[in-house]
């Protein structure tokens, strides 16, 4: 008797396919749904989740995470994002308000020290082509030694604009313009040449120059950008705690990049978005509220994240794998 193999295209066969031709094509698809699932749940166990109070609390690891996305697309990463978040609130709480800087003008300050951390960053790893992650773990502990010189104790601020956008601004929770003005303009820079230039250089950089593309100067602007996204970062910290304490300089890092991971972003670069970080960062941060409300201790908090990130990996290896590969 003959059996007769099932066709290519039946419909067991078809399911999985489609699914991860879906998440393929929308890469913070899996996340968002994990978001979406996990904040029913913390709206279950909490009655009296505070929107508002919840957004500020989520808007330092959703800019740490953006910040570490745009260097991750780019075909980079930078692990000194967390301590870079640290020592603009520590410039803005230590030494710009007591100086009388603690202003608006503060931003302009801030983002421009942002912008040149980040920048010194690109420069080491381009200019003297050293891995991303060895030349940016290096400026990670050299921030850490500089945070903790700046402010060896704990500072506070009592008073600012910065301590309102931990609440309501205009009837808006102030963290929305934290997050929502930065991932704007993101999107807007996407639209650009230079956002396919960036998307290029991350995927295949040798194939980018051939091209024509200044691979080396679009990386570059990728640092800066991320430098600029971290001291807005800080801002979003300072509202938040309404002080800083330079011993948590790198709080944000781990959860920083299982955040990107999760959220479709590929960590060799040239896939994902900004969107993907931000709903990443979402995970990262319910599942935190989680641990906190089942009064699971802090110290398993890296293992929970460690497990996310080589989670988000695998399943960006499976939906990353082409048909070619199903088939064998």
């Amino acid at each position: 008797m003959t059996i007769l193999a099932p066709p290519r295209g039946t419909p067991s066969r078809q399911i999985p396919t489609t699914l991860r031709a879906f998440f393929r094509r929308h890469p913070a698809a899996f996340a968002a749904i994990l978001a979406l699932l996990m904040l029913v749940v913390n709206l279950v166990l909490q009655p009296d989740f505070g929107p508002v109070q919840q957004l500020a609390a989520f808007a330092p690891l959703a800019l740490a995470a953006m910040a570490m996305g745009a260097t991750i697309v780019g075909g980079g990463v930078d692990l000194s994002i967390s301590p870079q978040m640290t020592l603009s609130s520590i410039l803005l709480v230590g030494y710009l308000t007591p100086a009388g800087l603690g202003g608006y003008v503060a931003i302009p300050i801030l983002v421009a020290v942002g912008a040149l951390i980040g920048t010194v960053n690109g420069l080491i790893v381009i200019g003297l082509r050293l891995p991303p992650i060895v030349a940016t773990l290096a400026s990670m502990f050299v921030l850490m030694g500089v945070n903790l010189r700046l402010a060896p104790t704990p500072f506070i601020l009592f008073e600012g604009w910065v301590l309102d956008l931990a609440r309501t601004v205009w009837f808006v929770p102030g963290a929305l313009f934290l997050v929502g003005i930065p991932l704007a303009l993101w999107y807007l820079l996407m639209r650009t040449a230079y956002g396919r230039n960036l998307y290029a250089a991350g995927g295949n950089d040798a194939t980018a120059y051939s091209a024509g593309i200044n691979v080396a100067v679009v990386r570059l602007i990728a640092y800066s950008i991320g430098g600029i996204l971290a001291s807005i970062g800080g801002i979003a910290l300072t509202a938040l705690v309404s002080s800083v304490d330079a011993t948590a300089s790198g709080a944000y890092t781990i959860g920083a990049i299982a955040a990107v991971a999760l959220g479709g972003i590929s960590l060799l670069g040239g896939r994902g978005g900004m969107l993907g970080a931000l709903v990443g960062a979402a995970v990262i941060f319910l599942v935190q509220n989680m641990l906190t409300l089942f009064n699971v201790s802090q110290v398993w908090l890296n293992l929970v994240f460690g497990a996310l990130l080589l989670f988000a990996v695998i399943m960006g290896a499976v939906l990353a794998a082409s048909p070619k590969e199903d088939r064998r």
